[in-house]
């Protein structure tokens, strides 16, 4: 059959993946809220697109921070698997 997928690496996996989507949830919410706040302050589009843009930036942070994390625990996994040899 196919072969199988260590749990470790899966777990690496759907990590990433949560990642990606949280960068898309806080696009979307902040562009919501602030889409709101529009609304509420009369200031069609400008609080939506700041807003949006704060939720992008730190959506983004957030990616490069887990990115980092998991480069390396893929780095030391590597460098233990080379040492064990």
């Amino acid at each position: 059959m196919g072969s199988r997928i260590p749990r470790s690496d899966m777990s690496s996996l759907g990590r990433a993946w949560a990642v990606g989507m949280d960068l898309v949830i806080y696009v979307i919410a902040g562009g919501l809220l602030g889409f709101g706040l529009d609304l509420l302050f009369k200031t069609r589009p400008w609080l939506m697109i700041v807003v949006a843009l704060l939720g992008l930036a730190s959506g983004m942070l957030r990616f490069i921070r887990e990115a980092m994390v998991l480069n390396r625990e893929v780095t030391r996994k590597a460098e233990r698997e080379r040492d064990a040899r």
